[in-house]
């Protein structure tokens, strides 16, 4: 089964790899935690390599594969994939993706071979009155037979109200979705048009909020408006008039914004001038640099000869500082 990427999942890839504190909210949503966004995201290794019924391997791309270290050093694993529309193929990709990320952390005790799957979801952003809200596999050994069942969250389910209070602001580039099918005749009606129009000022004016309460990076707001438009003018490519008035507003937020490129020119800075107080400059370029390659904490510690509290503590500054 070959897998394609879309740009939504590239857009969901890339705020997760930019904004990484984006998602603990949308975990709290999805699994009933209650993180307090002072968690330590770490990505993991998201090619899977799996045999075909031919024995030739395949590689597979995970939308995400990510490690949540709370501030008592307890991780949690979890799997999230980002799918447009249902195509069937759901339940089995989600087996797949399980059960090689379940055995990327195998564990032998007493001669018995343990494997823990991660708490998974499905972020759909097209559902409509079938769409289920979980998918459901049944794993059967001998007589027994097990469930295992993975949540979905739909993207046209929550408004705009729900999406700030709930600070689930990754679902943002994807809120166009919920006019997909009225593109037509917004496209050709003024007043349809001045009123998106209106909703995506709403949006930009509860993002310089956001931004200005200092709840929110202006990096991750930046980023949202960037990628907000990607979005819609890949959905909207065939309306004009619905893709100028939301890329006119968006667009125009992001050159308020301070870019990657400034970003990660002020962050090279502060470590040069050693403001990441308390910590060795070379040992936190070295954390630094393996956390971006995607190392785990608790790799990051053994190569570098570091307790796992060290590093999560450079880590934690960084997200501060940031």
């Amino acid at each position: 089964m070959e897998t394609i990427n879309t740009p939504y999942d590239d857009t969901f890839r890339t705020l997760l790899q930019d904004c990484p504190e984006l998602v603990v909210p949308l975990i709290n949503e999805l699994f009933g935690t209650n993180y307090t966004g002072r968690e330590v995201v770490v990505s993991n290794e998201n090619e899977i390599f799996l045999r075909n019924p031919e024995g030739k391997k395949e590689k597979r791309v995970t939308d995400s594969n990510l490690t949540l270290i709370s501030l008592k050093g307890i991780s949690k694993r979890y799997h999230l994939e980002c799918q447009s529309t249902a195509d069937g193929t759901m339940e089995i990709r989600m087996w797949e993706y399980d059960a090689q990320i379940a055995l990327m952390n195998k564990e032998y005790r007493d001669g018995v071979l343990y494997v823990k799957f991660p708490d998974s979801a499905v972020i759909y952003l097209r559902s409509n009155s079938n769409t289920p809200d979980e998918l459901k596999i049944c794993i059967c050994v001998g007589e027994k037979e097990i469930f295992y069942e993975i949540p979905i969250l739909k993207v046209k389910n929550y408004t705009l109200n729900e999406i700030f209070k709930k600070q689930l602001w990754l679902l943002i580039p994807f809120y166009i979705f919920r006019y997909e099918k009225e593109f037509r005749i917004i496209n050709g009606d003024e007043k349809r048009l001045r009123s998106l129009r209106m909703e995506y000022e709403n949006v930009a004016a509860r993002l310089d909020q956001e931004c200005q309460s200092g709840r929110m990076k202006p990096i991750t707001g930046g980023a949202l408006c960037e990628l907000a438009n990607n979005v819609v003018k890949k959905l909207a490519s065939k309306y004009d008039n619905v893709e100028k008035e939301v890329t006119e507003v968006m667009g125009g937020k992001v050159l308020n914004y301070r870019s990657k490129e400034i970003f990660r020119e002020a962050m090279e800075k502060g470590l040069e001038e050693g403001r990441l107080e308390g910590s060795n400059q070379k040992t936190v370029e070295l954390v630094t640099k393996k956390y971006q390659k995607g190392d785990s904490v608790s790799k990051i510690a053994e190569d570098l000869l570091m307790s796992v509290e060290e590093v999560e503590e450079i880590l934690g500054k960084m997200t501060v500082s940031q």
